[in-house]
């Protein structure tokens, strides 16, 4: 029988749709572009990475993740969206499914 993954816990607020990995952002300004709701605004400081506005406004699409040239942009999926996946053999294993 194969071992379940071990669950973590989400560690960004819901509120936050995106997180800026400050190491990897250059501050090119594509996401900005790519967000077809204009939920990033430009950063107070030149080469920063932008600053997330209107976070209720994120459709959660992944266009700015997508066009980051630097993989400097990380997604976070409100809790209802996130699901987990389980095998069905593993289910078929231990003779739960009717």
């Amino acid at each position: 029988m194969k071992p379940m993954k071990e669950f973590t816990i989400r560690k960004t607020p819901p509120a936050v749709p995106l997180t800026f990995d400050t190491e990897k952002c250059i501050g090119c300004g594509l996401c900005m572009e790519a967000c077809q709701m204009d939920v990033l605004i430009p950063a107070a400081e030149k080469g920063a990475h932008p600053e997330v506005a209107y976070a209720d406004e994120c459709w959660y699409c992944g266009c700015c993740v997508m066009e980051c040239p630097k993989d400097a942009i990380k997604l976070h999926h409100p809790l209802m969206n996130q699901t987990r996946w389980v095998e069905k053999a593993s289910l078929l294993a231990k003779g739960t499914e009717k």
